[in-house]
C-alpha cells in the first residue's frame, strides 16, 4: 500500500509539473464515467417504465423524450471519455514519464560504480528497473487510476441503488466479490513472484537472440553456417523457460479458475433474487431490467475496477521495488581532492582483489611503482590479472585490501571528474560510436568537444588525420553502418580513432590495455614504437601478453598468479633464465623479418 501511494505521488507529480491539463482531464473523465453508471440505472429504469406509461397514456411523449435523449447521451459519453484517456492522455503521459524516468536512470548510470555491470545481481536490478519502470507507470497512470476512480464512484452509486431495494441485498452482492478478490489477489501475487525467477532464463535466450540479429555476429554466422545450430539453442532455451512457466500456471489453474468464477456464481444468485422480488411485485419492470443489466454487466466489473490498483499492481510494484533498488546501488566515491596531483607516478601497495560474486583472488598482494614520466610494460599470460589491474587503476573497481597511489595520493581521494583528467586509456575492445569522426575523437575529453584545433591535434598524434583528411566530409564524416550515410572504417583505422581519443585533453598518464591484439606482431611492434614517441613526457603503462612493447619501455613488470614475479629492463630480464626470458625466446621470431619482408614493410603502412 505504502509503495503504491509513493509511486502515484511520484508519477502524478511528474505529469502535473509537465502538463497540468492532463491531470485535470483524467480526473474529469474518471468522475464522469463513474457518475454515468448509477445515472444509467435511473435512465434505463425510466426508459422502460416511461415507455409503458406512454403506451398506456399515463405520460406525455414530450416528458418521456427527455429520458430518450439522456439514454443516448449516457451511451456516447463513456466512449468519448475512453477515447480521450487511451488516445490522448495515455500516450502523452507515457512520453512524459519515459523522458523523466530515463533521464533519471541515465544520470544514475553515469555516477554508479562500474562494478555493478559485472555483478549478475546488480545487472538484474538495472535491467528490470530500466525496462519495466516506465511500462509500470503507464499502467498505474492513467489506466489504473481511471479504472479505479471510475469504478469506485460507480460502485458507490450502484450499491446505493441496491441498498434502496433491500439492505440485505448488499450482502449477496458484496460477499462473492470479497471472496473472489481475496483468491485472485493471492494467486496474482504468486504468479508475479514466480515470474521474477524466470529472469535469468529469459536473459539466456534473450542475449543469444540479440546475437542472431546483430550485424557484428551475422558475418561469422554466415561464414561458418552455424545459424541453424544457434537458432536451435535459442529455441531450446526459450522452450525451457516456457515449460517452467506453463508448469507453474497449470499447477495453479484450479485456483485461478475458482477465483475468476466466484462472482459469476454471485451474478446468477443475485438475478434470482431480483426475479423473486419482481415476482412479489416489489420491483417495477423498468427497475428489474435496469438492475438485471447491471448485475450481468457492470456491478462486479466496477467493484473489480475500484480495487484495480491493489488487485493488479503486484507486478508493477515489483518493478518499482527494482526501481528503488536501482537508485540504491552504490555510486562512485566523491573523493576529497579538488586538484590534480603534482606528479604522476603510480604505486600499488599490497593490492588484493576478487571480482564480486566469485571466490577466487585475481590479485594477491600486487606491489610495484612506476615513476613519473616512466614507461612500463606489464606482461604475463592471459588471465593473470593485467586488465584487472587497469580496471582498478581507473577506479572501476576498488581493492579488497591494499592501496593504489597516484602522485603519492590515494586513488580513492580523486573523484571521477579528476580521474578522467589523469588517465588516457586505450582498450583492446575500444568503442566504435555511430557518430562523426570529430565526435568519436572529441568524447575522449568532453570539455573540449567543440574545440576543433584540439581534436585535430589529437587526430594527428594518433595518426587518424591520415585518412580523415581524405574523406569527403573530413572530420564531419558519420562513422559506422547503423545509418544510411555512415562510413565504416577498417579495424586499423578504428584503432587510430581510439588512440586519438586517448590524446584528447593532454592527459598525463597513458594506459594501453592490449590495444594491438588484432595486429600481427610486426605491426604491433611498429605501433608501440609510435606509442613511445607519442607518450613523450607522459607516464605510460603498456599491458600485453605479447612482447612488442617491452624493448622500448624503461621497465618491465612480469605478473604471475596475481603478483609481480619479475621486474627490470629488457636486458636485465633476458640475462636471467626466468619467465620473461622464456616468453621472449618463444616470441622473438614474431618480431624478426627477412630482408625481403623488411623491404615490403618499409613501403607498406603498418595499419
Amino acid at each position: 500500500m505504502k509503495r503504491i501511494f509513493k509511486a502515484y505521488q511520484d508519477l502524478v507529480g511528474i505529469i502535473f509539473r509537465e502538463s497540468r491539463s492532463l491531470v485535470f482531464l483524467t480526473v474529469a473523465c474518471t468522475v464522469l464515467c463513474g457518475i454515468l453508471t448509477p445515472l444509467r440505472i435511473y435512465i434505463n429504469q425510466n426508459v422502460f417504465d416511461g415507455g409503458l406509461a406512454v403506451a398506456n397514456g399515463a405520460m406525455a411523449f414530450s416528458d418521456y423524450a427527455v429520458f430518450l435523449v439522456l439514454f443516448v447521451i449516457a451511451a456516447i459519453l463513456p466512449q468519448i471519455a475512453d477515447g480521450l484517456i487511451y488516445n490522448f492522455v495515455e500516450p502523452r503521459s507515457l512520453l512524459i514519464l519515459r523522458t523523466a524516468y530515463r533521464a533519471r536512470m541515465l544520470c544514475k548510470l553515469k555516477t554508479m560504480k562500474y562494478e555493478h555491470y559485472e555483478n549478475e545481481n546488480s545487472v538484474e536490478i538495472i535491467n528490470k528497473a530500466y525496462h519495466r519502470a516506465e511500462n509500470s507507470a503507464r499502467h498505474l497512470w492513467p489506466m489504473y487510476f481511471y479504472f479505479s476512480g471510475a469504478g469506485l464512484i460507480a460502485s458507490i452509486g450502484t450499491l446505493t441503488y441496491i441498498a434502496s431495494i433491500r439492505w440485505w441485498f448488499l450482502l449477496t452482492v458484496l460477499l462473492p466479490f470479497f471472496a473472489e478478490t481475496y483468491v485472485c489477489a493471492k494467486t496474482n501475487f504468486n504468479i508475479y513472484e514466480e515470474l521474477e525467477t524466470f529472469w535469468k532464463k529469459e536473459r539466456r535466450y534473450g542475449i543469444l537472440g540479440n546475437y542472431l540479429k546483430s550485424r557484428d555476429y551475422t558475418k561469422e554466422l554466415k561464414a561458418y553456417g552455424n545459424s541453424d545450430y544457434l537458432i536451435h539453442v535459442y529455441t531450446d532455451r526459450l522452450n525451457e523457460r516456457n515449460k517452467d512457466y506453463e508448469s507453474y500456471f497449470f499447477k495453479n489453474l484450479r485456483r485461478i479458475l475458482t477465483g475468476n468464477n466466484i462472482t459469476k456464481l454471485g451474478t446468477i444468485i443475485n438475478v434470482i433474487v431480483l426475479l423473486i422480488l419482481f415476482g412479489q411485485g416489489q420491483l417495477s419492470i423498468g427497475l428489474f431490467i435496469a438492475m438485471t443489466n447491471v448485475m450481468f454487466g457492470n456491478v462486479y466489473n466496477n467493484l473489480a475496477y475500484s480495487t484495480a490498483v491493489f488487485k493488479w499492481s503486484g507486478m508493477h510494484i515489483k518493478a518499482y521495488e527494482y526501481y528503488d533498488k536501482f537508485f540504491d546501488l552504490s555510486d562512485e566515491p566523491l573523493g576529497s581532492s579538488t586538484a590534480l596531483p603534482e606528479t604522476f607516478d603510480i604505486e600499488f601497495r599490497d593490492v588484493w582483489f576478487r571480482y564480486p560474486g566469485t571466490d577466487r583472488d585475481i590479485l594477491k598482494g600486487l606491489t610495484f611503482r612506476i615513476a613519473d614520466g616512466e614507461k612500463a610494460s606489464v606482461v604475463g599470460a592471459n588471465g593473470e590479472g593485467k586488465s584487472t589491474m587497469i580496471k582498478l587503476l581507473l577506479g572501476l573497481f576498488t581493492p579488497d585490501k591494499g592501496q593504489i597511489l597516484v602522485g603519492g595520493r590515494d586513488l580513492a581521494d580523486f573523484p571521477l571528474s579528476l580521474r578522467t583528467k589523469i588517465f588516457a586509456p586505450v582498450f583492446q575492445d575500444f568503442s566504435r560510436y555511430s557518430i562523426t569522426i570529430r565526435e568519436n575523437i572529441g568524447v575522449g575529453d568532453i570539455d573540449h568537444l567543440d574545440q576543433e584545433d584540439k581534436i585535430k591535434a589529437a587526430a594527428k598524434k594518433g595518426k587518424a588525420d591520415l585518412f580523415a583528411e581524405k574523406l569527403e566530409k573530413k572530420y564531419d564524416t558519420l562513422l559506422g553502418r547503423d545509418f544510411r550515410d555512415g562510413v565504416d572504417l577498417s579495424g586499423g583505422q578504428w584503432q587510430r580513432i581510439a588512440i586519438s581519443r586517448a590524446f584528447m585533453g593532454n592527459k598525463p598518464i597513458l594506459l594501453l590495455d592490449e590495444p594491438t591484439s588484432q595486429l600481427d606482431p610486426m605491426a604491433e611492434a611498429d605501433l608501440y614504437q609510435e606509442f613511445a614517441h607519442m607518450a613523450e613526457n607522459k607516464t605510460a603503462l603498456f599491458i600485453t601478453h605479447r612482447l612488442g612493447s617491452t624493448m622500448i619501455t624503461d621497465k618491465i613488470l612480469v605478473i604471475q598468479d596475481g603478483r609481480i614475479a619479475e621486474a627490470g629492463s629488457h636486458q636485465e630480464l633476458t640475462a636471467i633464465d626466468g619467465i620473461y626470458s622464456r616468453m621472449f625466446q618463444a616470441q622473438k621470431q614474431w618480431y624478426q623479418l627477412s630482408e625481403h619482408d623488411k623491404g615490403a614493410a618499409e613501403t607498406e603502412p603498418s595499419l
